[in-house]
């Protein structure tokens, strides 16, 4: 008897075991439960998007409108005026940069609460980014555990359904009595425990793949791409080394020879170790070692350093007797404000290299833990990791020189907003860096996780042979 006669009927046992059916079922709804949760999120989300995106539309059609009007027109220069080039610069003409949902979204809500997804573009100096989107109202539980999403459902729940199918492979034979008659056949303890694993592995893989691709379509996942269904196999690839880390697991603990109990209480102490420990000392390590910025701190260092430019910008603005959006003042305007970003910006440079350093630790922490593997790694194939914000930000700050550029060559030559540059005025859009380094640092993770895993089966080899055959 080999272990795979031993899964044949492994196979065959769990498909008449309805605690296997009670315990399968609760995985499967949990899962759908979790995908349209995280969809229900992310469509909010593209909903607010996208009406900030049509205000900017509608806001723009307006101003073109206007401007085809005047042009040409002698009519004089007001100070809510399209054809006023500073007024227009400083919020007329605002536009918005938009971080666009990734197409498996409803995966992990990730740092969709705390970075923005969308920044307000002026010329102005950003002292800390203008967020175009709020973040709703978060009760303590979500700000504790994270949004109830698949990304917190496979990280958190999903090994506890493996825990349960596993527990007792060998251990459960040997208080039934059958593990001598089981022994008695040509099958090894390795055989034999291997088989068992992997008709119970092999189920649970059937249930959270088809429950995982149904969840992405129940949740609103845009599956209509080459790339998204790239993505969709790194995700169900993701899952299955997951699966295989917590099996191969259960496999060593079972050949310590223990009780049902003991093992059962063995693992969950490690699903406590990896999911709730671990990842919560590495936050705190982070935040000791590497404080995030206090924005409050970022605010108040700013102002006092641009204190003197900034009262000076204001004088010029808050005079009744000239247009201060016109010849001399304006072109002041635009000085001062050049001077404004100069006194800030090694404080925003600071501050964001504090971010990267940090981020970059936290990026090397997540070795320590297989379960931060997984959920970095989730929150990287929906589009809401460290990773993609990190470019999303610097793909803004670099908009806004180029939108403050636009404007400020036309203030100093003193020149009013024509149509024609009016439709010159940039616009963003997000450009994705390539699929190749998003697999890469998932399969990176997905790697370690599999190995983990083949490591484990050796160490479990190793103890069922030193015991015999029969003696366990």
């Amino acid at each position: 008897m080999t272990w795979w006669t031993v899964m044949t009927l492994e196979w065959r046992i769990l498909r008449r075991d309805r605690s296997v059916h009670v315990v399968l079922g609760l995985c499967a709804a949990f899962s759908l439960f979790a995908s349209l949760s995280g969809g229900r999120v992310a469509g909010e989300l593209s909903e607010g998007l996208e009406r900030s995106q049509a205000e900017v539309a509608e806001r723009y059609a307006e101003h073109r409108t206007s401007l085809e009007r005047l042009e040409g027109s002698k009519q004089p220069i007001m100070s809510k005026d399209p054809r006023n080039t500073v007024w227009m610069a400083q919020g007329g003409a605002a536009r918005i940069a938009v971080l666009p949902p990734a197409p498996l979204a409803p995966l992990a809500t990730g740092q969709r609460d705390i970075r923005p997804q969308a920044v307000r573009v002026t010329s102005e100096v950003n002292l800390i980014h203008e967020f175009e989107t709020e973040t709703p109202i978060i009760g303590p539980t979500r700000m504790a555990v994270g949004a109830f999403d698949p990304a917190f459902f496979f990280v958190v729940l999903f090994p506890l359904v493996v825990i349960a199918l596993s527990y007792e492979l060998l251990s459960g034979e040997r208080e039934r009595g059958t593990l001598a008659m089981l022994l008695s056949q040509p099958v090894s303890q390795v055989g034999l425990i291997v088989g068992k694993a992997t008709a119970r592995f092999l189920l649970l893989c059937a249930v959270t793949l088809t429950c995982g691709i149904v969840g992405l379509v129940l949740g609103g996942a845009e599956l209509g791409s080459g790339a998204a269904w790239a993505q969709v196999g790194l995700y169900l690839a993701l899952l299955f080394g997951w699966g295989a880390f917590w099996f191969a697991l259960s496999i060593w603990v079972n050949a310590g020879g223990g009780a049902s109990a003991k093992n059962a209480l063995t693992l969950v102490g490690f699903w406590l170790i990896f999911v709730v420990v671990v990842p919560g000392l590495s936050d705190v390590l982070v935040d000791t070692l590497y404080p995030p910025p206090s924005q409050v701190e970022l605010l108040h260092e700013a102002r006092e350093a641009s204190k003197e430019v900034r009262e000076k910008l204001d004088a010029l603005e808050g005079r009744h007797d000239i247009n201060p959006k016109q010849g001399k003042t304006a072109r002041a305007i635009v000085e001062v404000e050049e001077a404004l970003l100069e006194r800030a910006e090694p404080i925003l440079a600071e501050v964001k290299e504090q971010m990267r350093t940090r981020n970059a630790f936290l990026e090397r922490l997540r070795f320590v833990s297989p379960a931060l593997l997984v959920q970095i790694s989730m929150e990287d194939l929906a589009g809401a990791g460290t990773y993609r914000h990190d470019h999303f930000e610097d793909a803004a700050d670099t908009y806004h020189d180029a939108f403050r550029a636009h404007f400020a060559g036309r203030i100093r030559a003193d020149e009013p907003l024509t149509l024609k540059a009016f439709d010159a005025i940039p616009s963003f859009t997000y450009r994705e860096r390539p699929l190749s380094d998003l697999g890469g640092r998932v399969l990176v993770n997905l790697a370690v996780l599999l190995a983990l895993a083949v490591a484990l089966v050796g160490l479990a080899r190793s103890g069922l042979s030193r015991v015999g055959r029969l003696t366990r």
